[in-house]
């Protein structure tokens, strides 16, 4: 005798049901909220670690150059990077340029050796100094402070840059004030 099998249709098919994929999104939303504050924080980090790295690299560049071309170097704000700007324009971006009259100014036999353009928005530069003037021995002129940070910087977040009388260059992570 054949055995017939008599196959009714099933009442639910195989998959979610639209309450299981509600609750796998609604935990997927839990956890992205709880990410974002943390990417954000990395993300700025990031960026202040990215313009000291800039910096630090102006200023052996700067250093190095003194030495090859046997003249003043001259690491300065630049607003527009052709000319050198104030302590407070540090913001806007650098330049490193042969300063052959070792006044921080460029004239126009002085070459641009490098520019740098503004930071990314929110990383602020501050300095007292209008520009870091290294000599033809590549010692710099005189001393130098530079901190990195972003705009709302909490915790050990800041960058300290140290430029010494003899040129060497040092950084250090900070608390914000």
């Amino acid at each position: 005798m054949a055995v017939t099998h008599s196959y009714a249709l099933s009442s639910r098919a195989a998959g979610f049901s639209v309450f299981e994929l509600m609750i796998v999104l609604m935990l997927i939303a839990i956890l992205l909220a709880l990410a974002t504050p943390s990417f954000r924080e990395f993300t700025r980090s990031n960026q202040v670690t990215s313009t000291n790295n800039d910096l630090v690299t102006a200023l052996n560049l700067a250093r190095s150059e003194a030495l090859r071309r046997s003249t003043g170097v001259t690491v300065c704000s630049s607003t527009n990077g052709t000319s050198c700007g104030s302590a407070d324009d540090w913001g806007s971006g650098w330049i490193v340029f042969e300063d052959a009259a070792g006044n921080g100014v460029i004239a126009s036999d002085d070459k641009v050796v490098q520019k740098w353009s503004a930071p990314n928005n929110g990383v602020k530069v501050v300095t007292a100094s209008t520009n870091i003037q290294y000599q033809p021995t590549g010692m710099a002129a005189s001393g130098a402070k530079i901190d990195v940070s972003f705009d709302s910087c909490k915790g050990p977040r800041r960058r300290h840059i140290q430029v010494s009388a003899a040129g060497s260059i040092s950084t250090q992570i900070q608390n914000c004030s």
